[in-house]
């Protein structure tokens, strides 16, 4: 081994390293997966890849899909809470919750996963800052105050605007989880609104998973005046590892195939809306990844051209 890559692995494995993001509580509810499964089973990580590729904090996101959850929003985050809260439970050992960096540090000096907690879209707290505040109760410490889908108060980037950015109870949220101590969250947002954001909010912002969008077109993707902007205010932009925001090719020949995508996302839904049921997300991944075989995957490269660009 090169004296470089030693020193590497040294210092990774030394530092404390958290992901932003993960929707893996999906599976917990879903699917009845558990933290220490031995098998990965398509998810984004396990105990075990975590302690293999130096991970010691993740942002568990309590994300209610909004259209098939519709009407049943903040259920279906409470369930999505109490499906973490069980592995928790279950995995004394492998995983703590942690709502502090002093109990990060902990964990890692303790050897144990911490689990951190961020809800992915405002959608989820029902239009009710009682909401919002219980479910900081419970230790989430950022929320996104949307997700693809324009929820009655925040404007998407990817979904049709109509409130130009934030509307007065958006600004409220804003200034609530300010007093909280709850991160705010840009991604996903639309531009306006995340300006609207940054002026609203007393504390810095972050981005839990965006890129570069001078180098990849997304809109979810942070310009390069956005990037200053959240590094003045004292914030933090994390790099989105999916291939569509960090490869530009990649992200045209994905758009290419959203008609076809649509078509077989509704064959596959059809049995479960009959049903009354939500399709698992576990089935939505899987149809997914289908489609991202078709296209060759974007060089290691363009990744490391994100950080070195924000």
């Amino acid at each position: 081994m090169t004296d470089w890559l030693a020193e590497a692995r040294a210092l990774h494995h030394d530092a404390i390293v958290v992901d932003g993001h993960a929707d893996t509580p999906q599976r917990f509810v879903d699917e009845h997966w558990e933290w220490t499964s031995p098998e990965l089973g398509g998810g984004q990580l396990s105990a075990l890849t975590a302690k293999a590729g130096g991970l010691d904090a993740e942002f568990f996101a309590l994300w209610a899909e909004p259209t098939q959850w519709a009407g049943r929003h903040v259920e279906r985050t409470i369930s999505l809470l109490d499906g973490l809260e069980a592995q928790l439970s279950k995995h004394p050992d492998y995983l703590r919750r942690c709502t502090t960096s002093a109990e990060v540090r902990r964990a890692k000096a303790d050897g144990t996963f911490a689990a951190l907690l961020g809800v992915e879209g405002g959608h989820s707290i029902g239009d009710d800052l009682d909401m919002l505040r219980e479910l900081y109760h419970h230790g989430v410490r950022y929320m996104t105050l949307t997700w693809s889908n324009t929820n009655n108060w925040c404007d998407s980037s990817g979904d049709t605007a109509r409130h130009g950015g934030l509307t007065q109870f958006g600004c409220e949220v804003v200034q609530e989880m300010n007093r909280l101590g709850m991160l705010v969250d840009v991604s996903h947002v639309s531009d306006a609104a995340f300006w609207q954001a940054l002026r609203t909010s007393r504390s810095p912002v972050i981005a839990s998973h965006s890129s570069a969008r001078a180098l990849t077109g997304a809109f979810r993707n942070l310009t390069d005046e956005m990037l200053r902007a959240v590094a003045e205010q004292g914030g933090v932009v994390m790099v989105n590892f999916y291939a569509a925001f960090v490869s530009e090719t990649y992200r045209v020949a994905w758009n290419a195939l959203h008609d076809e995508r649509m078509e077989a996302e509704e064959r596959l839904m059809t049995p479960y809306r009959e049903r009354n049921q939500p399709m698992p997300y576990s089935e939505e991944l899987k149809l997914a990844r289908q489609f991202q075989s078709r296209i060759p995957r974007p060089l290691l490269s363009d990744l490391i051209d994100h950080f070195d660009h924000i």
